[in-house]
């Protein structure tokens, strides 16, 4: 199936580019947080444990609970210090915050201002014209593909990305064309709102 798009980029375009963009920051971003909170979490689980441990072994000591229960005492609390302990010490640094997002996200100013001329076949490759070249492409060179309720959002490894206005399709639908992708990826076109 061959699929034809021909439209200029309109201000509107431009818009929702860059309302995706930021929206992608902010979830690289907070993923981050993430991962620090979790981390900070089980340092101090760390702490609490060792300390948890020797408060145990403390009234082990301070007060005689017969042989028994005094000896399963204390094993519980060495476990408790020597388990603490290991989460506390073992846990690597965190990683410094990243300054800038994964390859695949590219910042607004990286969206085209030339029509989009594109091409695209059912053979394994696709071409592509910008203002100076035509590009022919491999699926396999596509990192990401996003669709919002107007465009569809192609990410490659080595090129800017390319922006499809859903409204400049020929010889094909929307959702077709989505159809397609997904059947050449064999994963999902990823849906922004």
């Amino acid at each position: 199936m061959v699929f034809l798009v021909r439209e200029t980029l309109t201000e509107e375009d431009r818009a929702a580019w860059r309302r995706i963009a930021a929206r992608r920051e902010k979830l690289f971003r907070s993923g981050y947080g993430l991962f620090l909170g979790l981390w900070l979490a089980m340092k101090l689980l760390g702490v609490f444990l060792t300390g948890y441990g020797g408060v145990i072994l403390y009234w082990t000591g301070a007060e005689d609970p017969g042989l028994f229960v005094g000896v399963l005492q204390a094993i519980v609390a060495l476990y408790a210090i020597g388990g603490g302990g290991w989460l506390f010490l073992t846990l690597p640094r965190p990683p410094k915050r990243p300054d800038k997002l994964p390859e695949r996200d590219f910042p607004p100013s990286g969206m085209p201002d030339t029509p989009v001329r594109a091409a695209f076949f059912g053979d394994g490759c696709f071409v592509f014209w910008d203002a100076s070249e035509r590009v022919r492409l491999g699926y396999s060179s596509i990192t990401a593909a996003w669709e919002d309720e107007g465009r569809f959002y192609l990410f490659f490894q080595d090129h800017p990305p390319l922006v499809l206005p859903k409204r400049g399709f020929a010889g094909g639908t929307a959702e077709d064309f989505r159809d397609f992708l997904e059947g050449e990826f064999e994963w999902l076109v990823e849906r922004i709102k």
